[in-house]
């Protein structure tokens, strides 16, 4: 089962509902949807919010709406999908294409626990200032499927620093207490449309050290995304977010790591994880430095 939020005014909503309706969706309220079951072959719209400053629902699994017209700025939230503004004719074949090409095999991915398709070449695209809010939806709703058991969750990996270029891939890291508390969060976390990626999965410290973790990915063939759930004992959670807000306050460093992700990028033969991989010296490097600007700055992870 899959809940699709329609954000906008109330004809456009109705509008993207008549025609997703027509298609086979199931209209439900936004007050009161119905039990969410991943063994239900459904795809649910509701309501989501008629104003782009209201957050939403965090059960929604993707929200649709019209590209605004207005500027970004702190209040606004972006919809999952957009559809372009005016709804004209060209609406229902744009709700076709989004409704063939994303929602249904979002449930189906869903449904039968399997991960969504991904580029195996590493391919950056210039930073979008609306990753940030993109990546608050996600943890919304991982903390709506397992919020008790968390105890941090942030926005880490190239999209979190703004001004680097990056994959299509949002990176997001989950605390918890220990490795069996990870792996009931990533069980969780199919409320949220995610699934849990079996086997042995590791995130490596700056001095080579293997921790165990847990893994979940997207199910959302329109957004990439990776989930570490790591237990608050292993020191990668802390060099995670080191490293990313190290980024953050050093333009030049920021620029350089750019011009390295840009070289590996590059070269032929080589696929996403032979980048990852590579990249990890210059990492490592830069931790170290970054360990001293730590230690300057009395620098602590900010909440």
């Amino acid at each position: 089962m899959l809940f699709v939020g329609l954000a906008g005014d109330d004809g456009k909503r109705s509008i993207m509902a008549g025609h997703l309706a027509e298609l086979g969706a199931v209209r439900g309220r936004i007050d009161d949807p119905p039990p969410w079951d991943v063994r239900e072959q459904a795809i649910v719209v509701l309501n989501a919010a008629r104003d782009t400053s209201e957050h939403h629902w965090p059960g929604l699994h993707i929200v649709v709406g019209p590209k605004p017209a207005s500027h970004l700025d702190g209040t606004y939230e972006p919809p999952d999908a957009l559809l372009a503004d005016g709804f004209t004719g060209s609406t229902a074949a744009g709700i076709h294409a989004l409704w063939t090409d994303r929602l249904v095999p979002f449930e189906t991915n869903l449904r039968k626990g399997r991960r969504a398709p991904r580029r195996q070449q590493a391919v950056l695209v210039d930073s979008d200032p609306t990753w940030a809010a993109q990546a608050t939806r996600l943890i919304d709703r991982l903390l709506h499927s397992a919020g008790k058991q968390i105890i941090r969750v942030d926005h880490i990996g190239s999209t979190s620093v703004p001004g680097l270029p990056a994959k299509q891939l949002v990176d997001i890291q989950v605390v918890v207490a220990d490795l069996a508390a990870a792996a009931r969060v990533a069980e969780s976390a199919r409320r949220a449309g995610f699934v849990h990626v079996s086997g042995q999965w590791f995130g490596t410290d700056r001095h080579g050290t293997d921790h165990p973790e847990e893994v979940v990915v997207d199910a959302d063939p329109g957004r990439a995304v990776n989930v570490s759930i790591r237990p608050v004992a292993a020191p990668i959670w802390r060099e995670t977010l080191l490293f990313r807000d190290w980024l953050r306050g050093h333009d030049q460093e920021r620029d350089a790591y750019a011009a390295m992700k840009h070289r590996l990028a590059r070269r032929p033969g080589r696929d996403v994880g032979d980048y990852s991989q590579d990249k990890m010296p210059w990492i490592s490097a830069a931790l170290s430095r970054a360990e001293r600007w730590a230690e300057s700055t009395t620098w602590s992870p900010a909440r």
